[in-house]
């Protein structure tokens, strides 16, 4: 039987969920419960004048990461490091793989993923 969506908004609107467009909260090897996407720079420079403040600063080479945390599906494998792996249509290369299981719940995935500014990944 599929879901029903039974949601009332009232109010300002406001993003919820994950960041999966189709919110699917899924990808062919585990359930998403959690997807934290932060940006960043990989390149900061600082020039001082001849009293140590600050009078120029640049900021290059943006980085776009986001960690994917979930449960494995029972025919999901964990990937490799080092290879690439798409969510959301964007192409991020693996950095980290945790894969943590108890014996009382489900095994839980965890991938850390980034995609440089300027490496295109086919």
């Amino acid at each position: 039987m599929p879901l029903t969506d039974t949601s009332i908004n009232i109010g300002t609107g406001h993003k919820f969920g994950l960041y999966d467009p189709n919110n699917t909260g899924a990808v062919a090897i585990m359930t998403i419960t959690s997807d934290p996407l932060s940006k960043e720079f990989g390149l900061t420079v600082e020039v001082t004048d001849q009293y140590g403040r600050v009078v120029t600063k640049r900021y290059d080479d943006t980085r776009n990461k986001i960690t994917l945390e979930g449960t494995i599906l029972s025919a999901g494998t964990p990937p490799a490091i080092g290879t690439t792996f798409t969510y959301n249509s964007i192409k991020y290369i693996i950095e980290k793989v945790d894969d943590r299981g108890v014996n009382n719940d489900f095994r839980k995935l965890s991938l850390d993923l980034v995609k440089y500014q300027e490496i295109a990944l086919a």
